[in-house]
């Protein structure tokens, strides 16, 4: 596995959610407590678009069936969603955030 370039680091500010597209892999990074988070962009449940969720604390909403996830470990904390989200691994190096692929 390799590490790629997803985006710097002051694009996803606090709180927020951005989707980039690597290597034709969605990744959704999201910033919480000043630390970075990398996902699948898409729910396990029906393929929603996690971008277009609400976060709340350390859980990231579904924004069609409200199915939730722990950011954290991308494990679920309420259906219908029945499958874990894809957690990636990444590094910050200066003001850049690379995720393994």
């Amino acid at each position: 596995m390799t590490f790629y370039l997803v985006c710097r680091t002051n694009e996803v500010p606090e709180g927020e959610l951005k989707r980039f597209v690597l290597k034709e892999v969605e990744i959704l990074v999201i910033r919480y407590s000043g630390q970075l988070y990398c996902l699948q962009a898409r729910c396990t449940h029906a393929g929603a678009p996690l971008v277009e969720g609400e976060l709340k604390d350390d859980v990231l909403q579904c924004p069609w069936h409200g199915s939730r996830f722990n950011i954290k470990n991308g494990l679920v904390i309420n259906g219908p969603a029945m499958r874990q989200l894809r957690v990636y691994n990444s590094i910050v190096e200066e003001d850049r955030l690379l995720v393994e692929l």
